[in-house]
């Protein structure tokens, strides 16, 4: 913090973790955090930002023009995308037969995949419906090899004001149908707790459409969740509830909160994720998806709405409900969905997959075993 913030000390980091807006665990006495907390500090508090040296930029004029794109009907674009999965030196067995699992774009309401290959050839690859779609390769390596694999998919978001009331169409006509698994808790993460339950009330109120108590949801999470970078979700207990309580957490955290909600209110509500994928910035995403019988099934993305929130646009708060930019890869549909085929040890991540599974017959790599980085290879807006 002091590198990027002159003159912060430790007493200003104190404050920061007594005011709530950073965490920490103790082990053996000795206080730790988080490696990300400063860029969340940053990013999340603009009172914290303006003492940077090189302040967050959270106005994002990229962002918005895109989103004037699809609002004019002009969202359609072709991506593609190159992941390269790399084991790290100190994990490597050599005559290992390794098992990787990697994220690929699935079939959904927005999405549509092309082309998918790996370099050396693949083992199986899911069909473009599997709620959590990979590319799965088995490979014995004699020496430490990236996994190299490409795709392309077409994103073509389409625009709607959720809370005009005169739109009476199914936007999505292709998304998957309600099931019932919309509806149930999902634990660990998504509970029906009391007190998840006394704040869907209360926030509710006595709104009965479910387009309005929706949006009454997300504007409580965008206004009063704050993003923060988190530790691995097996080290959440309950992530919605731990959420709501907090008021701070990270894009799936929010979708988390904001799926429970919903459900307790008797909402449809679900999860997608994948990439955030611009030009020249790949990443990780989580966002949701809410149903109602007037739309239809709608994007939620509490993350970009909340960050939209504190930059005061109103543009990117509003549109992030009910729409999506087109820069995205979704390869997961369902939260806490299984891998095929199934995993022989504990995932590095059991609830989602954005970087990839790796494994041999001795055991799961995890932390800092693997990385997976992107780069984009194609890039093309349609006039459509």
């Amino acid at each position: 913090m002091a590198q990027r913030a002159p003159g912060f000390t430790m007493d200003d980091l104190m404050e920061q973790v007594l005011a709530g807006r950073t965490d920490c665990i103790y082990l053996h006495g000795t206080r730790y955090f988080h490696e990300d907390t400063a860029s969340s500090l940053f990013k999340a508090y603009p009172d914290v930002n303006t003492r940077a040296s090189e302040p967050y930029d959270s106005k994002k004029p990229h962002l918005e023009a895109v989103i004037r794109r699809v609002m004019a009907g002009r969202g359609k674009t072709r991506l593609g995308i190159r992941g390269v999965t790399r084991i790290s030196d100190s994990a490597f067995i050599a005559g290992e037969t390794y098992r990787l699992h990697l994220p690929v774009p699935a079939r959904s309401m927005q999405q549509q995949p092309e082309s998918i290959t790996c370099e050396g050839g693949y083992t199986a690859l899911d069909a473009p419906d599997a709620p959590q779609r990979t590319l799965y390769v088995e490979r014995k390596m004699d020496i430490n090899a990236p996994v190299a694999f490409e795709y392309t998919y077409v994103q073509s978001p389409v625009y709607i004001n959720p809370m005009d009331e005169s739109e009476r169409r199914i936007v999505y006509p292709n998304a998957r149908p309600v099931c019932p698994e919309d509806l149930l808790e999902e634990a660990p993460h998504i509970c029906f707790t009391p007190y998840l339950r006394a704040l869907a009330a209360e926030l509710r109120g006595e709104e009965t459409d479910p387009v309005r108590i929706a949006r009454r949801f997300y504007d409580f999470i965008t206004r009063r969740v704050m993003y923060a970078y988190q530790r691995p979700y097996l080290l959440i207990e309950g992530g919605a509830e731990y959420t709501a309580v907090n008021l701070r957490g990270d894009c799936g955290l929010q979708a988390l909160l904001f799926i429970a909600l919903c459900r307790i209110a008797g909402i449809p509500a679900r999860w997608q994720s994948g990439l955030y994928a611009a030009p020249g910035d790949i990443g990780s995403h989580d966002w949701a998806e809410f149903y109602s019988e007037r739309l239809g099934w709608l994007p939620v993305d509490c993350s970009f709405g909340g960050s939209g929130y504190r930059a005061g646009s109103e543009l990117r708060w509003n549109f992030y409900f009910g729409n999506l930019d087109p820069w995205r890869m979704v390869a997961n549909r369902r939260y806490y969905a299984p891998l095929s085929p199934a995993k022989h040890y504990l995932r590095f991540d059991p609830y989602d997959n954005q970087r990839g599974e790796v494994e041999t017959a001795r055991g799961g790599l995890y932390g800092g075993e693997f990385r997976t980085s992107y780069e984009m290879t194609a890039y093309e807006e349609t006039e459509e």
